[in-house]
């Protein structure tokens, strides 16, 4: 009885020896917060997440479902968010608001994805006077539209703006509470659905206004600069995948979109995603700081921000710069 209960600890000890020593060989991970609303374009963040490519990189990513900017933007002030993926027009609001964030990287350029979808009447920007119109206030539809009726000289008062959460303006629309709606897809290819409707213009036929970007606190990237470049890494893995194997990766990503592989390759050739050589090359620093300085004019003109950030402050390439 004695010789049994020795070997029994002898097995117990090895066991949990060897259970240690397993564990210690696993990577350790350090927790990192990111917020997103639902673009297609952001679908390499899942990717990443499943296939591993964030785990190897020692991080714990944990997304936050939250589609309002104003949520995010006073997440960010008091510390209780790490990072967001957004468009360009959303980092110039907070930045507009002392938000302590600054981009680190473009994820996508739409062209194509981001519509304004119409009555069957509606033709032309003009059209659109004394329409309503459903989007969601200060988001990338409502600056899509805004920055269009810039260029055109048209008054942005001329629209009824029906303001709508911006996963419920496509909704708006098909439940006739407007006659055209700015939005993204998917939400684009939902709105399609209603008789008649069609796409008035695209970010297709009007590129560089709807950049995304990935946006960090400013006391992160001071304090832990090789932590968000691991996050770099991981997404950059994820665009390398997808690119070789679109088929398994759309796969994976589309059930986070409720659609399947199919539509999801389909809708994601109105966007071009943004690989790191791409991103390198120093001609997109003017690229990025150009559309900054052109949503600020926009913004201002309209009344939607009350003072003038510097691009300068909020764009910051140095992690990609040595990210390897």
């Amino acid at each position: 009885m004695i010789k049994r209960i020795f070997l029994f600890f002898l097995v117990f000890l090895a066991t949990t020896i060897a259970g240690c020593g397993l564990k210690s060989a696993e990577p350790k991970l350090t927790r990192l917060t990111i917020a997103a609303q639902e673009w297609i374009g952001y679908g390499p963040f899942y990717l990443a997440q499943e296939k591993g490519f964030f785990k190897e990189e020692g991080v714990d990513l944990i997304f936050i479902d939250e589609q309002l900017d104003s949520a995010r933007r006073d997440a960010f002030k008091q510390g209780m968010l790490d990072c967001e993926a957004a468009t360009m027009d959303l980092l110039v609001s907070k930045a507009a608001q002392d938000t302590p964030i600054a981009t680190v990287m473009e994820l996508d350029m739409s062209f194509g994805a981001d519509a304004i979808v119409a009555n069957e009447g509606i033709k032309t920007l003009e059209d659109l006077a004394g329409k309503k119109v459903a989007l969601a206030r200060d988001d990338v539809g409502d600056t899509f539209i805004s920055t269009l009726f810039y260029k055109h000289g048209l008054p942005l008062n001329a629209l009824t703006i029906v303001p709508q959460r911006p996963e419920e303006v496509a909704q708006a629309f098909l439940n006739g509470l407007s006659d055209a709606c700015v939005t993204w897809e998917p939400q684009v290819s939902e709105a399609l659905k209603k008789p008649g409707a069609h796409i008035l213009t695209s970010s297709k036929e009007n590129p560089g206004i709807i950049i995304d970007t990935l946006n960090v606190r400013k006391d992160l990237l001071e304090k832990n600069p090789e932590l968000v470049k691991k996050l770099m890494r991981g997404w950059f893995k994820a665009l390398q995948y997808y690119k070789m194997n679109p088929v398994e990766a759309s796969g994976i990503i589309a059930k986070y979109y409720k659609v399947t592989p199919d539509e999801y390759r389909k809708q994601v050739e109105g966007l071009a995603w943004s690989d790191y050589e791409k991103q390198r090359n120093p001609s997109e620093a003017k690229e990025w700081s150009d559309a900054f300085t052109a949503i600020v004019a926009v913004k201002l003109a309209n009344g939607r921000i009350f003072k003038k950030p510097d691009a300068a402050k909020f764009i910051n390439r140095t992690l990609l710069e040595d990210l390897y």
